[in-house]
């Protein structure tokens, strides 16, 4: 084998790093040393983009002996004719596409562009929406996934859902493994499971004047600091000291909660159309039954 035959192509802030995770977890799987290769599409930094197929490649110890060698960038989702370099890269290839309330997600979003600096803390999401469309369209779900749908068919695309995740977590493994035809294998414990969690607004300052000049200066030391267990450590203990900052903790007014709800009216809808009764009507803020 001298392909990627696995990808996760989004969506972000749904997931995707818990999902990289959980497939970097099975002995047959090798999941990029690195997340977010952006070699597909046009999406994403171009000083983090591998310049040619050998440079991607070099990312996949081919000559292991693994059934799959796995590449998770989040913006694949977004084009149709990503979808279609990934086909001629390899028409036999595996994807998933993990999605999320569309609701919660863009909030999750939103809170993480305060952590990047993209949006001033003191912005509300009324005052931000406007002029950052992209907030809202990365959650119609509707509007990008089906291209995969087309292109690689059931058998080798497969949507899997974040809160039906979390509800029964035995039963999202096993489908996965189902879904790639892997020998069953125990599924990683819970307390050893990574999240990309956005931080408070204490912990957001911290970022922004620390990694996020490293990431925009030296992208080569930031992807050797996302491996780090040192600096992972240390993320994770500032989460703990400063805190998390939750989907809850942005307030919709009645308001903006229902011009959302009637924004994403057919995402719902899709989402139920693959199965996920876990998205019916809850109030933003609350997690769906599952």
């Amino acid at each position: 084998m001298n392909r990627v035959n696995l990808f996760v192509i989004g969506v972000n802030k749904a997931g995707t790093s818990w999902l990289y995770y959980l497939l970097d977890q099975h002995p047959d799987v090798f999941m990029a040393d690195a997340k977010e290769l952006y070699y597909f599409g046009e999406e994403g930094p171009d000083e983090e983009r591998p310049e040619t197929l050998e440079a991607y490649h070099r990312h996949f110890p081919f000559d292991r002996n693994h059934r799959y060698f796995g590449d998770a960038t989040v913006m694949y989702y977004k084009s149709a004719t990503t979808a279609d370099e990934i086909r001629a890269y390899n028409p036999d290839a595996k994807l998933l596409a993990i999605v999320r309330d569309p609701i919660q997600r863009l909030l999750s979003q939103f809170q993480y562009n305060k952590q990047l600096g993209l949006i001033d803390e003191a912005t509300s999401l009324p005052e931000a929406l406007p002029d950052r469309r992209y907030l809202v369209d990365t959650s119609h779900y509707e509007e990008t996934l089906p291209a995969y749908t087309d292109r690689f068919g059931a058998d080798q695309f497969k949507v899997v859902s974040l809160e039906a995740g979390r509800a029964d977590p035995e039963a999202f493994w096993a489908a996965l493994l189902d879904f790639l035809s892997l020998p069953r294998a125990p599924r990683p414990e819970e307390n050893d499971q990574p999240e990309n969690p956005t931080g408070s607004p204490a912990f957001r300052a911290v970022y922004r004047s620390t990694v996020r000049p490293l990431r925009r200066h030296f992208p080569q030391a930031y992807r050797w600091l996302l491996g780090s267990t040192v600096a992972r450590q240390t993320k994770l203990a500032l989460l703990r000291l400063l805190g998390k900052a939750g989907a809850k903790s942005e307030a919709l007014s009645p308001e903006m909660e229902a011009r959302l709800r009637d924004e994403f009216a057919p995402t719902y809808a899709y989402l139920r159309d693959l199965g996920f009764e876990v998205y019916a009507e809850t109030p933003v803020g609350e997690e769906p039954n599952g």
